[in-house]
């Protein structure tokens, strides 16, 4: 299958999805109901919320700047621009296709070569997955995997120094893998990459499960678990435009088993994939922004 039609389908996939949410919605549901939720959460706990979402941003730009000034150097701001057009061009746009705004910009803004910025981000999506099962592990534990989480946990700890040995075996014996040694040619960077990924995961994550909680009522374990299975859902290759209707279904399919509610999971997914819409974009926006009053990084 050529590559034009490919983005076609998955085009018409992420847009099915998209518009199933919206006609389900739009039968079952009301929204001057859905948004109603929104008067149990405090205005000063929905500025904090918020805040230490903006602040995960922020910290994304900061793993990103670690990551490149092991083989160049470049201004934060222009490094901060690109990350923050990357977080909400890849939220948006479907089937991960948004990934390639980094290489792209990180190209075309920073002078940092496709190869590098590409292995870059793969270093980081695998800690990004890496934490988000660990976070899950966690919080699943009482509910979900009772004795084996900590055997999972444990697994999981153990094989972080194991995958950055390997990596470092791989990039200096082999050729194709030398993009990558900047990253891994001591074991304290991708250690730092590591714990800077856990505190984007557990800033931005604890803001989204105290929302969840307050806007469905639910049980904090279970607000995280069904926090970070949804937002989990973005790394997927199979993914509606801004992650519609799969956002909302791996919200709360997790939690069905558990007695709760499906209608009223829908509802308290809407809301917080709507806070998460409206956070990416003004962070896109502040992006858009500062790349238009940043100049161009220079070798």
């Amino acid at each position: 299958m050529r590559k034009s039609q490919l983005l076609i389908l998955k085009s018409i996939v992420a847009f099915s999805f998209l518009l199933g949410l919206l006609l389900w919605v739009n039968t079952h549901l009301d929204w001057k109901e859905i948004l109603s939720a929104w008067s149990k959460v405090e205005a000063i706990h929905l500025a904090g919320a918020t805040t230490l979402v903006a602040f995960s941003h922020w910290i994304r730009a900061l793993r990103v700047h670690l990551a490149y000034r092991r083989a160049h150097k470049l201004d934060f701001i222009s490094v901060t621009a690109v990350s923050f057009v990357h977080n909400t061009v890849s939220f948006l746009l479907p089937m991960r296709l948004g990934e390639a705004a980094l290489p792209l910009l990180s190209k075309t803004r920073l002078q940092v070569p496709l190869a590098y910025s590409t292995a870059s981000l793969l270093l980081l999506r695998i800690f990004d997955a890496h934490w988000l099962l660990l976070l899950l592990a966690i919080f699943a534990s009482a509910s979900l995997l009772n004795e084996s989480a900590m055997l999972f946990i444990l697994i999981l700890l153990a094989s972080v120094p194991v995958v950055v040995w390997l990596m470092a075996i791989a990039a200096n014996k082999h050729q194709r893998f030398k993009s990558i040694r900047p990253l891994v040619s001591d074991a304290l960077a991708p250690i730092m990459l590591y714990l800077i990924t856990g505190l984007i995961w557990g800033t931005k994550l604890a803001a989204l499960a105290y929302l969840a909680s307050t806007l469905g009522d639910l049980r904090l374990d279970h607000a995280w678990v069904a926090t970070i299975i949804a937002d989990a859902s973005a790394l997927s290759p199979i993914t509606g435009f801004a992650n519609a209707g799969t956002f909302e279904a791996a919200f709360a399919l997790p939690l069905m088993p558990l007695g709760h509610d499906g209608t009223t999971l829908v509802k308290t997914a809407l809301n917080l994939h709507l806070f998460i819409l409206i956070t990416n974009v003004a962070i896109g926006a502040i992006g858009m922004l500062l790349l238009l009053f940043s100049k161009h990084q220079s070798r």
